[in-house]
């Protein structure tokens, strides 16, 4: 299936949905990369967060989606040029929105409930010639449990491919809410966002430390002991909060996650090859979620990193990395 006929089913699927975008691209050189999908379809208000870039159907429960590899993203790459762990989970994520939502007949305005994702690579992926050569991704439906006509639960599987090679896979697992069901799982608990908590941000740990530059991009302050943090995420950076949030999002989860492991490894050189992650609550914007991570070695060498957040003394997540070549 095209772009277009993506789109294009999606509105029928769902009145009222945008078209598929596809801006105007300039003869340059080096090559541009390839136009991304609707925004909307993968719930990212910046077009240049967007990943994916096409989606073809095969049946019911296989497709491809391609996706592009940014050559210059604060979040996806290291200031060496390397693509982080949060690249390949996140190209996961906007995959299963985009499929979800084109092809399973999920609502655009329904909530994702994500359980379980995880990844792993056969090495770090490649340094690229041009703009063009990005990951593809071929997409199972290993489980899909409905509400009516609508999913309600939800498993996919990926095999990740470059350059026409396998380089590894993906997996997710996630729930599916309607906005009236989205708002009785809240309960009392708030529905919109509160950007005013930016204020009482803990100062971050120093942004190099964790691969980064600017500090509203460090989702980490020092806490009271070695391996122990507290979660700060800035609700007015957009690169974390491109849309109104009630809660932490998943991603910014992940990304502390990783800084963690980058800030336990000594010399600050993991970047992950495979990861495991559960998530059991949402973490609130207006209260201390702690994050602790503990270090590994296996008889072969494999450096991994166990992170856990907690909080109110409740376990929200468990996020674990490995890395065969950890620096």
């Amino acid at each position: 299936m095209t772009s277009s006929a993506m789109a294009s089913q999606t509105r029928g699927l769902h009145r009222g949905a945008h078209r598929a975008l596809f801006p105007q691209v300039r003869t340059v050189r080096p090559p541009v990369a390839p136009a991304p999908v609707d925004r909307e379809l993968v719930h990212r208000a910046q077009l240049h967060d967007v990943l994916p870039t096409k989606l073809t159907r095969h049946d019911d429960t296989n497709f491809t989606v391609s996706a592009r590899r940014p050559h210059d993203h604060r979040l996806f790459m290291t200031a060496d040029g390397r693509y982080t762990a949060s690249f390949v989970l996140e190209t996961i994520r906007q995959t299963t929105l985009l499929v979800s939502h084109a092809e399973l007949g999920v609502p655009l305005g329904h909530h994702f409930v994500m359980w379980d994702m995880g990844h792993h690579l056969d090495a770090q992926l490649p340094a690229f010639c041009t703009p063009s050569e990005g990951l593809t991704l071929d997409v199972e439906v290993t489980d899909l449990r409905r509400r009516g006509a609508v999913p309600s639960g939800v498993a996919l599987e990926m095999k990740i491919r470059a350059a026409g090679h396998t380089v590894g896979a993906g997996s997710i697992r996630f729930n599916i809410t309607s906005p009236a069901a989205y708002t009785r799982i809240r309960g009392s608990l708030p529905t919109s966002g509160a950007p005013a908590l930016a204020a009482a941000l803990p100062d971050p740990v120093d942004p190099p430390a964790v691969h980064h530059v600017r500090a509203c991009d460090v989702v980490l302050a020092a806490a009271d002991r070695p391996g122990r943090w507290q979660l700060r995420a800035d609700p007015t950076n957009t690169l974390f909060f491109d849309r109104v949030n009630d809660h932490i999002p998943a991603m910014v989860l992940v990304e502390a996650a990783q800084q963690a492991a980058g800030l336990l490894v000594p010399r600050g050189r993991f970047i992950p090859l495979s990861s495991r992650m559960n998530f059991s609550r949402y973490v609130e914007l207006d209260q201390p979620c702690w994050i602790e991570a503990h270090q590994d070695t296996t008889e072969d060498g494999t450096t991994t990193v166990r992170v856990t957040g907690h909080q109110n003394e409740q376990l929200a997540f468990v996020i674990e990395f490995a890395d065969t070549a950890a620096r």
